[in-house]
């Protein structure tokens, strides 16, 4: 940025030194032509000048209007302006300045009084009555010295632009580079939990062949706890893989089948319903299900993003009597399946709302801040969907919705 800012400020110290040139060039031909003017009568002089002037007159890249004395203009070389010998010399010279011939003569009248009063004009004068004004040469900026006027805006804009895209594309490596780092620990987190997860299974089966054999003396009481133990114990075994295969697709690309979200929403309101906390805070789950039409997901993956809006939800719950609302309805006018997850928790600050989906964010003390930004990575990425916060209010709770395309 420094380097290119350095460029722009000396290519201006160039444009500004050829605007001055240009500018001179333009005073110079004016002040040669006023005074050729003033020696209209000298033949000797005048021949040898009149080529010159002729070809100023046509090849001059400035606009040139000659005025008399009244302002009346009587001669000029303008773009886009008709021509002085459509008029005449005689009507030019006589008309009434407050009634121009057309709308032509009027412009040009205009333009001369801006150029004179910014100083871009040359009196000349009567050859006979040397102090006697006979009128005005007015001239405009070449159309090099405007080019080089507005290169320099260009120059800022093209600066400014690189800056923005710049900073834009640094945001987004950043954020890609945080996304990929999550991604590789939920990988690596799935990779470490394989060889313990395979262990405790094997040593939960042979604890279950242990508890049939007959050789150990147990009364039927104690071993059927023991064997419903077990059983939970080779559930929540199995649920760790089902965690351990999530963490594993998130980095690649899952296959979506066609199916029904409404037993996925079922299951995990059931799983959290039979954990629900019961001492300090009485936690309810509610449940609310329309007709819907079924949708391209991965069950695991979806599975776990409505674990994550449950768990916050229960996360946030401050009050005696906590409400988890579930609602699954379909959307028609965006073609979607939608599912709202409610809670009347603590709610979030307007800043709280900004950073909840941001890589690392967690307004817990121990959270990861990777429950959100992975889900979010989940509906959006995965399934073509969209999750939002679709609102919240600071000691009334949040709601989260969750649409995936019909």
């Amino acid at each position: 940025m420094i380097v290119l800012l350095v460029a722009v400020l000396y290519t201006r110290h160039l444009n500004e030194r050829a605007r001055a040139e240009s500018n001179f060039s333009v005073r110079a031909t004016s002040e040669m032509l006023a005074l050729a003017l003033q020696f209209e009568d000298d033949d000797r002089f005048y021949d040898r000048l009149r080529p010159i002037l002729d070809r100023i007159s046509v090849e001059a890249p400035f606009p040139i209007i000659i005025i008399d004395s009244a302002g009346r203009p009587i001669w000029w070389k303008v773009t886009d302006f008709k021509s002085h010998k459509d008029y005449g010399f005689a009507k030019l010279q006589s008309f009434q300045l407050t009634s121009p011939p057309d709308e032509n003569v009027a412009g040009l009248m205009r333009m001369a009084a801006e150029f004179r009063s910014a100083k871009r004009s040359m009196v000349f004068y009567y050859p006979e009555a040397p102090s006697t004004i006979q009128g005005y040469v007015c001239y405009g900026e070449s159309d090099l010295a405007r080019r080089l006027g507005s290169a320099i805006i260009i120059q800022l804009l093209m600066l400014f632009v690189f800056f923005v895209v710049g900073v834009l594309g640094f945001f987004l490596m950043k954020r890609y580079e945080q996304e990929s780092i999550w991604v590789g620990m939920a990988k690596e987190t799935a990779h470490q939990m394989g060889t313990p997860l395979t262990s405790l299974l094997g040593w939960i089966q042979l604890s279950e062949s242990r508890l049939e054999d007959d050789e150990l003396e147990l009364a039927e009481g104690p071993r059927r706890s023991f064997q419903e133990a077990m059983s939970m114990m080779a559930a929540d075994v199995e649920r760790l893989e089902k965690v351990s295969a999530r963490f594993n697709n998130i980095g690649g690309s899952p296959i979506l089948k066609r199916g029904d979200l409404r037993p996925i929403v079922q299951y995990t309101a059931a799983y959290y319903r039979s954990r629900l906390p019961q001492r300090k805070v009485t936690v309810e789950i509610r449940e609310q299900y329309d007709e819907v039409p079924m949708v391209k997901i991965h069950s695991e993956l979806i599975e776990w993003v409505i674990e994550n809006l449950i768990k916050n939800g229960l996360d946030s719950i401050d009050k005696e009597q906590g409400v988890i609302s579930l609602s699954l309805s379909y959307n028609t006018t965006e073609g979607t399946v939608d599912l709202h997850v409610r809670d009347n928790g603590i709610g979030m600050s307007p800043s709280q709302k900004r950073k909840i989906f941001r890589p690392g964010y967690s307004s817990k003390s121990a959270g990861w801040g990777l429950g959100l930004t992975l889900s979010r990575r989940v509906v959006e990425e995965y399934h073509g969907g969209s999750l939002k916060l679709l609102d919240t209010h600071e000691g009334h709770g949040s709601c989260f919705v969750v649409r995936l395309p019909v």
